[in-house]
C-alpha cells in the first residue's frame, strides 16, 4: 500500500466516524464559540464563577434534600426500617444546602482544600509510575514532569490559601469551558471541511 493509498484510507476511516456522530456543523461552531467566550469572561472574573458555582452547588444539595425528605413523609410504608436513616440524610442535605448558602467562602475553602488533595494525590501516582516506566525501560520523563507539575500546582494553591478559594474553581471551570469551546469549534470547522469538499 503506497503513501496515497495510506491516505485516503485514513480520510475515509475519518470521514466514517465523523458521520457516526449526530454533528450539524453550524450548530457545532455557534456551541464552541459561545463557550469560549463564557470560558474567556470566566476567566476575567474567576471568582464571581467561584461564587456561582459554589452556590449552585449548595442549591442542588438543598433541592436534593427536600427531594427526599417529600419522599421520607410521601411513603406509607410502616415497616420500613430506613426511614429514619432516609430522613436524617434528608435534613443533613438541606442543612448542607442552607451552610453553603449563607458562607459560600467556606466552602469554597473546603472545596479548594479537596481539589489541592486531588492535585497532590495524582501528582504523586503520576511519579511513581514514572519510576515504573523508567525500570521498564519505557519513555518516563513526560509523566515524571506532569507529576512535578500536579505536585507545584499544589504547593501554590495550598500556600496562597484563603485567596486561592476565591478563584480556583473558578479557574477551573473556565478553563474546562475553554477547552471543551475550542474542541467543538474545531471539530465543527473539520466537519464543515468535509461536507463541503
Amino acid at each position: 500500500m503506497n503513501n496515497n493509498d495510506e491516505t485516503r484510507e485514513t480520510l475515509r476511516f475519518s470521514y466514517s466516524a465523523l458521520q457516526e456522530l449526530p454533528i450539524n456543523w453550524k450548530w457545532m461552531i455557534f456551541l464552541g464559540l459561545s463557550m469560549i467566550i463564557f470560558g474567556t469572561l470566566g476567566l476575567l472574573a474567576s471568582s464571581f464563577l467561584t461564587l456561582t458555582s459554589v452556590l449552585m452547588f449548595g442549591g442542588f444539595i438543598f433541592a436534593g434534600g427536600i427531594m427526599q425528605l417529600i419522599h421520607v413523609v410521601k411513603v406509607k410504608e410502616e415497616e420500613w426500617g430506613g426511614k429514619l436513616q432516609h430522613l436524617f440524610i434528608a435534613l443533613l442535605y438541606i442543612v448542607a444546602g442552607v451552610v453553603i448558602f449563607f458562607d459560600p467562602f467556606s466552602t469554597s475553602l473546603v472545596l479548594t482544600i479537596l481539589l489541592a488533595s486531588l492535585f497532590a494525590v495524582i501528582g504523586v501516582a503520576k511519579i511513581w509510575y514514572a519510576f515504573f516506566c523508567k525500570k521498564q525501560g519505557w519513555k518516563w520523563l513526560l509523566p515524571a514532569f506532569s507529576g512535578l507539575l500536579n505536585l507545584i500546582l499544589t504547593a501554590i494553591v495550598i500556600a496562597s490559601l484563603p485567596e486561592s478559594a476565591f478563584w480556583l474553581i473558578g479557574l477551573l471551570i473556565a478553563v474546562e469551558m475553554l477547552m471543551s469551546g475550542w474542541f467543538l469549534f474545531l471539530l465543527g470547522l473539520r466537519v464543515r471541511q468535509i461536507e463541503q469538499g
